[in-house]
Formats: C-alpha cells, sequence, structure tokens
C-alpha cells in the first residue's frame, strides 16, 4: 500500500515483489551452497544405520546443480506472482476480508486416480523384458502424478477435519481455531512429509516384496563357527600351523582344521567306465566330531562317513571298504604312468553318520585321524579350518586375517553368514531408509523456520493473549497441537497413499506384498519431528510472549 501510495502501480508493486523474492532466493542459493561447502568437510564423522562417507564423495551431479540454480528462483518468482493475483493492494490500504471459497475435491482426487491409471496401463514388469521394452516414462509420470495428487489432497484434507472440531480444553482451542484461520499454511509445510513419507513406503513396500530373491538362506551356522580359512595345497605341518597360529590370535575362541584329498580305488575303472572315488578327510578327534556323529575316538582311529542319501552312500562303499587297499597317490586317468600309493583301510573302521560342518554342508568318504595315516603320502590335498570368534573381542576378525595372512599369501578367508544378503539390494534398501531419514529432518527444519515467522507475525497476539491471562504451558501446547493435528493428518494420507502405490507398484513386478508395516518407523520419525519442532519454537514463544510485544510505533 505504501508503494501504491507514492505512485507505483499494481503491476510495479508485483514486478517489485518478485524482485524481492528473487534477491532472497538468489541469497538462500549462495547461503545453501556455503552451508554445503561447510557441512562437507563433516560428513565423515555421521553415521547412519552404520553407512559414512568421506568428504570427497559428497559430489552433486552438475546436471542436477544447474537445475537446482534455475529452479529455485523461478519458482520463488512464479510463486508470488501467482499469489499476487488473489491480492488487491491498494494505496490506503483498505482491506476487506471476504470469505474463502471452500476447496473443492473433485479435481484433487483426479490427479493421483490418473497415476494409478498410468501405472496399471504401462503393464507388467518381466525380469526377462530389455530395457527398451519397460516404458520408463509412463512410470515415472504416473508415480509423480500419484504423489502430486496426495499433495494436493492434503489441504482439503486438513480444511475439513479442522472445520469439524469444536470444544475442547483452552490450547486444543486455540490450535484448531488457528488451523481454521490458516489451514493452507499449515497443509503447505506438510505436504512435503506427505509425499515423501508415501514415496518411500511405496518403494519399501516393492523391495519387501522382492526381500526373497535377493536374500539366500545358506545354511550355514555362525553360532559354531564365524571364519572359514582354506587352501588349495595341503599338508599336515599347515593344517596344524593353522590351527596353532589361530587358536593363538586375539579374539579367537576355537579352532579346527582339516586335511582333504580325494582317494580311488585300485583296480581300474567299474562297469560304467568310472573308477570309484572318494575323498579323505584327516583331523584331529575335536575336528572329527564336528563333521561326524562319534561314539569314541583316539588317534590312529578311522572312520566311514555316510551322508544319508542310499545313492551317494553306495558310491562311498566301493572306495572306503575296510580291510582293503585304496590309492592314495595319483589317478592314473589323470596321471598316465603313475604308480598308485596305497593305504590301507583298516577292518574294525566303523561307519558314522556324518553331520553339517559350520559351513552348512556334510562330508563323506573316509574320516582318519593324524596317527592312521601319513599325510605325506597324498597326492594332491587341500586344508581348510573353522575359526570361532569372541564376540567382545573388537575387529577379531581383522586379527584372523592378519594372522592368515603371515602364514601363507595364498590362504582365503570367507565370512560365515546364516542368511546371505545381495550387497546391492541391501545398499539400496539402506539408501531408502537414509534419503527418508535426511528429508524429513530437512522439512523439520522448514516447518520450524516456518513456525517461527508465524510467531513473529503474531507477536502482539501472543503478547495480548498473555496480558489477559493465558497461562504460558497453553500456548506451549496450542503450538503443539498445531503442529501435531497437520502432520497426523498428513502421515495418514501418506500412508494410505503409500500403501495403494505400493501395492500397485508390487504388482506391476508380477510380486505379492509382504510388509504392509513398512510405514511404522516413518510414522515414529514424523512424531518425534514434531516434538523436536515444538521444543524448538519454546524459547521463542515465551520471547514473544512478554508484555513488551503490546508496544507498537
Amino acid at each position: 500500500a505504501a508503494l501504491r501510495l507514492v505512485g507505483a502501480s499494481a503491476r510495479s508493486v508485483r514486478r517489485i515483489a518478485a524482485g524481492e523474492a528473487l534477491f532472497g532466493a538468489l541469497l538462500g542459493l549462495v547461503a545453501g551452497a556455503v552451508l554445503f561447502l561447510l557441512l562437507r568437510e563433516l560428513v565423515g564423522v555421521v553415521d547412519l544405520t552404520n553407512v559414512s562417507a568421506y568428504p570427497s564423495d559428497m559430489v552433486p551431479a552438475p546436471g542436477l546443480v544447474a537445475l537446482v540454480v534455475v529452479a529455485v528462483p523461478v519458482s520463488a518468482v512464479l510463486v508470488t506472482l501467482i499469489s499476487l493475483r488473489s491480492v488487491a493492494i491498494e494505496p490506503l490500504g483498505v482491506v476487506r476480508g471476504g470469505k474463502q471459497r471452500k476447496r473443492r475435491l473433485w479435481w484433487r482426487l483426479v490427479v493421483p486416480a490418473a497415476g494409478i491409471a498410468i501405472l496399471l496401463l504401462s503393464g507388467r514388469i518381466d525380469a526377462d523384458m530389455g530395457n527398451d521394452a519397460v516404458n520408463v516414462t509412463a512410470i515415472a509420470v504416473g508415480s509423480a502424478l500419484a504423489l502430486i495428487g496426495l499433495s494436493a489432497l492434503l489441504p482439503w484434507l486438513v480444511e475439513a477435519a479442522v472445520g469439524r472440531l469444536r470444544g475442547g480444553p483452552v490450547p486444543w482451542q486455540l490450535a484448531v481455531r488457528r488451523l481454521q484461520l490458516t489451514s493452507g499454511t499449515a497443509s503447505r509445510a506438510v505436504s512435503g512429509i506427505t509425499v515423501a513419507v508415501a514415496g518411500a513406503v511405496a518403494l519399501q513396500m516393492m523391495f519387501a516384496s522382492m526381500h526373497d530373491e535377493f536374500n539366500q538362506i545358506t545354511g550355514q551356522d555362525p553360532t559354531r563357527a564365524q571364519l572359514t580359512v582354506h587352501s588349495m595345497t595341503g599338508d599336515g605341518p599347515l593344517a596344524q600351523r593353522m590351527i596353532d597360529d589361530f587358536a593363538g590370535t586375539e579374539g579367537v575362541t576355537k579352532v579346527i582344521g582339516t586335511v582333504q584329498a580325494y582317494v580311488t580305488r585300485p583296480g581300474g575303472k567299474n562297469a560304467d567306465g568310472m573308477t570309484p572315488t572318494t575323498e579323505l578327510t584327516i583331523g584331529t578327534c575335536a575336528t572329527l566330531r564336528e563333521l561326524a556323529e562319534l561314539r569314541s575316538c583316539e588317534d590312529g582311529d578311522t572312520f566311514v562317513s555316510h551322508t544319508g542319501s542310499r545313492e551317494q552312500n553306495d558310491w562311498v562303499d566301493t572306495t572306503a571298504r575296510p580291510g582293503k587297499p585304496v590309492n592314495v597317490g595319483p589317478d592314473p586317468d589323470f596321471n598316465k604312468g603313475a604308480k598308485p600309493v596305497l593305504w590301507t583301510l583298516p577292518k574294525d573302521t566303523p561307519t558314522v553318520q556324518a553331520r553339517r560342518n559350520p559351513s552348512g554342508t556334510k562330508f563323506d568318504g573316509i574320516f582318519a585321524t593324524p596317527g592312521a595315516v601319513d599325510i605325506k603320502m597324498l597326492d594332491d590335498a587341500s586344508t581348510s579350518s573353522w575359526v570361532k570368534l569372541d564376540p567382545n573381542t573388537p575387529d577379531a576378525d581383522e586379527h584372523v586375517r592378519n594372522a592368515a595372512a603371515r602364514i601363507s599369501p595364498f590362504l582365503g578367508v570367507d565370512s560365515l553368514k546364516a542368511v546371505d544378503r545381495d550387497k546391492q539390494y541391501a545398499s539400496i534398501a539402506r539408501g531408502l531408509q537414509i534419503g527418508a531419514s535426511v528429508t524429513m529432518a530437512l522439512i523439520a527444519a522448514s516447518m520450524l523456520v516456518s513456525l517461527m515467522e508465524q510467531l513473529r507475525e503474531r507477536k502482539r497476539l501472543l503478547a495480548a493473549l498473555t496480558a489477559f491471562g493465558t497461562r504460558r504451558s497453553s500456548m506451549a501446547w496450542s503450538l503443539l497441537w498445531q503442529t501435531a493435528i497437520p502432520v497426523a493428518l498428513g502421515l495418514a494420507l501418506a500412508i494410505a497413499g503409500g500403501l495403494g502405490l505400493g501395492v500397485v507398484m508390487t504388482r506391476m513386478i508380477g510380486k505379492s506384498v509382504t510388509d504392509w508395516w513398512s510405514f511404522i518407523p516413518l510414522t515414529g520419525a514424523g512424531a518425534a519431528m514434531v516434538a523436536a519442532v515444538t521444543l524448538l519454537s519454546l524459547p521463542p514463544l515465551r520471547r514473544m510472549m512478554r508484555p513488551d510485544g503490546l508496544r507498537t510505533e
């Protein structure tokens, strides 16, 4: 009005307002760039769900940077010009309070419905389809329309919900009345939460439905051992050194080790043209007890191990014949002219039932203790060890890896896991959690700034309420409800929309929904965000409720 009074036209005032918005947006870009460069140096100390990064990793894509640099000021100017279309700016500052029209629902339902329809019409996505066969544009447009439609539904939902609220305690009435007067402001602040939570819920539902494809039950038993160490070359001294060195390594509580080689039955091939072959496993009694069910064991004992398969057991018995020799030397089929190295399996060798080793496999064939067979007789052998770690010792697995490297550079060390998770799948799932958390934090900061501005605008009103005897606790509770009601409505809408979008996306990939409760962590994050925003806004609220807020010039 002051600008109009000194001769500016309404169009000039709008241009001036757009210029102010442009300057603020450019200043915000500069401030954001500076903050990014400063905070990037601290990213190394941040750990989100066991994920951290180096400052050098935080490099934005140039295309996205250019998009932000252009989109932020352009959006600020457009929003200002569009907002001022409904404002009459008169030279004398005349204000006429007109009754606001109720928001219409029908077109707000059309947008998400159109998005869902596009997704359904885009067809099913199969793993065998090539990139060209997948309509990426339709999927992107459909998802965007569905999420944008949710943000368009939120203002109507907030207006309809708070418009029906009546009565209650003083803090509740203060919050409800403020929302009834300015429901649009509250909706705009919460719309980001609605979109972020709905998108995160839908994606988590879709990835949860693919969980079984990326997680494989290994059959390994990490309660018996956490590491396995193996070498393609094996001999008795190496196996014993592995056991001794690992047993003396920090953080190791138990070690077992074996030397394994293939042995054949002398006398040529059978009727099927195959040379009967089985495996010879040499280990101490402590080791063999982990591999088979033994009633008794002493050094010098031997055993024939069966795994439970009749066909496989018969094949083992064609070679492992108590009282008969086996060839522990080179296989004549692959080494022409090689002489057999015979070792006789004792007559009193019992048959035992194999049990799964910590790696989840069963060994059959001949089991022997070091006193029963000279390991130097073996032609080609491999060495394996299983190591059990102390969970209270930090970096115990790294100590074992270092010990293995000192023994031989050809030793391989693998971790035992009950479930083998695909690293890329786990990375995507973890990225979704981190992205949702960071987005919620940014939205909380935006809500806090918006709430501070509203408190500053209502400084005189707050001081007047205090002068009339309104308790500070009532004002604090009203602030909490004023933040919590829109957030609760936004989260409810986001959960409903996210679940619906998640069902559609899950069916598009030919899966069924397996996790209907993926929204619970995000709901908890929303509640924590409301509490944080309210607590951070209490100090400025106390300052603005002082009596000097009634002064005016």
